[in-house]
């Protein structure tokens, strides 16, 4: 784990080491169980306070993200117990209801005249049918609501075909029974374990495991190096119609550059749309987000960086999806 940080910007040191260790994590470089570098190493590395990597530490651990275990150092943990009950919340499904329905049925084909064993085959179509039905339906579930149209755009876009955006707080298993979801490798096992709470499967059952794909998030490579080249004193204006994307690019060059470079960062629908060529013209470089990005060309001819939420090698695991409407 590589961080950069600079002090001569109106970004926090705090800010700037939280962002960078955080977009770490959504990326999967640092993954579950990992440790990281000790409060003092860090320090010591980065020539900052004791204080300021303990507080960002402590930040990090009070969102879930990390377990600091005395004497141990700090470790990367898939959720905190708490927020994930917080997150997750307790499963609705009670077994009195299934019976229920099952004498319903069950009352139903007897009364018609079928055999018990014309019914279960009659089921198993009819289980087999939903599932292939299904299997077309794609589900991007997330926990922040902020940046699910952003990843919602760039999925549509890249695979040409409907995809779900979902909050995990907010997820139905009963009416996504046959979807196959995308989610975070941070949001993974949250997931897993509510749809296996609900569908009253094991975590490790293995058809589940097989109706999520993790994907990997982050920034693209060949960003950062364009930031790295730019010219002194270049004004990078950044358009997003994501809060979270706005604080994490500000956090990103401002550690990178510091006070190198001047950013403006505008919130998509905050300004109207002369201010914002006012602002475009005096740029140097200019990103914004998928979903933006063709409002933003009506606006300007200069080029336009896309900030990639998903980087393409991500995308290309995702091939066997798509098209798959059009089949």
């Amino acid at each position: 784990m590589e961080i950069a940080i600079q002090k001569d910007t109106h970004i926090s040191l705090h800010q700037q080491l939280v962002t960078q260790i955080s977009m770490y994590m959504a990326s999967g470089a640092l993954k579950p169980g990992s440790k990281l570098p000790s409060i003092r190493h860090l320090a010591k590395k980065l020539e900052v306070h004791h204080n300021t990597c303990l507080s960002a530490y402590r930040e990090l651990e009070a969102v879930g993200l990390i377990e600091i275990r005395h004497g141990s150092g700090a470790w990367v943990t898939p959720m905190d117990t708490q927020l994930r009950q917080q997150i997750l919340g307790s499963p609705k499904h009670e077994a009195q209801n299934l019976e229920t329905l099952a004498q319903m049925f069950a009352q139903q084909i007897f009364q018609l005249g079928y055999s018990w064993q014309e019914a279960l085959s009659a089921f198993k179509k009819a289980h087999q049918k939903l599932a292939k039905a299904g299997s077309q339906s794609l589900t991007f579930v997330d926990i922040h609501s902020d940046i699910l149209p952003v990843f919602q755009a760039e999925l549509q876009d890249n695979l040409n075909r409907p995809v779900k955006a979902v909050l995990l707080n907010q997820l139905n298993p009963d009416t996504e029974r046959f979807s196959h979801f995308l989610v975070s490798r941070y949001h993974y096992q949250a997931l897993k374990e509510k749809l296996s709470a609900t569908l009253r499967e094991t975590p490790n059952t293995h058809p589940l495991s097989e109706r999520i794909t993790i994907i990997d998030v982050g920034a693209v490579s060949q960003e950062l190096d364009y930031i790295r080249q730019l010219p002194l004193g270049s004004l990078i204006t950044v358009i997003s119609c994501s809060t979270i994307i706005l604080q994490q690019a500000e956090a990103v060059i401002s550690a990178m550059r510091g006070n190198e470079l001047l950013i403006r960062t505008i919130l998509a629908g905050q300004e109207s749309d002369d201010e914002v060529q006012r602002v475009l013209k005096r740029s140097h470089a200019i990103f914004t987000d998928w979903l933006f990005q063709p409002h933003l060309k009506l606006l300007t001819r200069k080029p336009i960086h896309i900030i990639r939420t998903i980087p393409p090698h991500e995308l290309s695991k995702l091939q066997e999806f798509k098209n798959i409407t059009d089949t």
